[in-house]
Formats: C-alpha cells, sequence, structure tokens
C-alpha cells in the first residue's frame, strides 16, 4: 500500500518557530535546513519548497526580529522628547540583552550582508525610522545639539548599539547587575543647556 502523502498545518511557520528556537539557545551556525526537517518529520524537498536556502530562513528571523524591535520602539511614549529618547534607548539595549543570538543575526552582517534580502534591508529602515524620528522631535525641542538629525541619529544608534554589544558580549554589566548604567549613557548624549534652562525657569 502506497504510504499517504504528508500534510503539515503550516510547515513554513513550524520550520520559522524551531529555527528560532535553535538560534536562540545555540545560535546561527546550529541551524541547517535538512536537521529542521528531520526533526519536523518531513523531507528536506518540502522545506525547501518554502525556504530556498539556510540563508533565506535565516534572513526571515532576522526580519522577524527587526519588526518585533520596531514594535517595541512605537510603543515608547513621545510626549516628553527627552524621556522618549533615553526609553528607546533603554528599550533597544534592552531587546538586544533579551535576544542576544537573534541580535547578532541581526546587525552581524556576517551571514546576511546588507543588499542580499531587500525586505531585510526594509525592515532594518522601519526600526531605524523610530529612533531617528525620536532624535529629530528631541533635537527641534533643543535637547539634543543643533546638529543634522542624520549626524545626531549615527551618533544615538553607535551609542545604543556599542553598549548592546559590549553587554551581550559580557563586556559589561546588563541591567539586573547595573540598572543605571545604560540610562547614564545614554544621557550623555543630551544637551546639558535645555535642563540648565529647565531648572533656572522653575526656579524663577
Amino acid at each position: 500500500m502506497a504510504k499517504p502523502a504528508y500534510h503539515h498545518g503550516d510547515l513554513q511557520l513550524q520550520a520559522h518557530l524551531l529555527a528560532l528556537d535553535t538560534l536562540r539557545t545555540h545560535g546561527d551556525t546550529a541551524i541547517s535546513l535538512r536537521a529542521l526537517a528531520k526533526q519536523l518529520g518531513v523531507s528536506a524537498p518540502a522545506l525547501y519548497r518554502h525556504f530556498s536556502d539556510r540563508e533565506t530562513l535565516l534572513a526571515e528571523l532576522a526580519i522577524g526580529g527587526f519588526e518585533s524591535l520596531r514594535d517595541r520602539l512605537q510603543a515608547v511614549n513621545q510626549e516628553v522628547p527627552r524621556t522618549a529618547l533615553i526609553e528607546i534607548g533603554l528599550v533597544y539595549v534592552a531587546f538586544a540583552q533579551e535576544e542576544p543570538n537573534l541580535y547578532r543575526l541581526m546587525f552581524g552582517g556576517r551571514v546576511l550582508p546588507k543588499g542580499a534580502h531587500p525586505r531585510l534591508d526594509a525592515a532594518g529602515k522601519g526600526a531605524f525610522q523610530v529612533l531617528e524620528n525620536t532624535v529629530a522631535r528631541a533635537r527641534d525641542l533643543g535637547y539634543l545639539k543643533p546638529s543634522p538629525v542624520s549626524l545626531m541619529t549615527a551618533a544615538a544608534w553607535s551609542l545604543v548599539h556599542g553598549l548592546s554589544q559590549l553587554t551581550i558580549d559580557g563586556h559589561l554589566p546588563g541591567a539586573k547587575a547595573e540598572p543605571m548604567l545604560t540610562e547614564g549613557v545614554l544621557s550623555l548624549l543630551l544637551d546639558g543647556s535645555r535642563s540648565n534652562e529647565q531648572q533656572q525657569s522653575q526656579q524663577d
């Protein structure tokens, strides 16, 4: 008797979730389409119908990471620009600390070079845009130096990215060990003159 065809509820989603779990636990080098197919109980060709190669699957994981990061950044209250700018940085660093292997995949460039996956590039820009918009508002209201928005955004991103990388690589303590470190470092971006003016007006 012929073996009945295998029907999977949502093979693409199940493979994505299993790959994400593998990434979180063992890093991207442990991900293999053939290994995933075996774990899911399907043939490798069945999985290749959804992901043309390993890099395509890794790109999908990174896209999901950027979308999650963007959603977290967008949830930050933007009413007070100074607070929003620091909170954006705190959220960014917290994401890296919670998802270190996913973060490394998203920003490493080793496996997923820029320009190779247009959807991935677009997802990265989406998250970056939230930071840029927050920087623009803070600068326009005098909380940052009156430098070009692109320059100030690059400075802010470099700061939070460097802080994130140093933290997840163990060179700086995490939020639980040193809860004020991230906020203290991020406050270095702010222009103190704005705060001084506010304090003076309150005294008057």
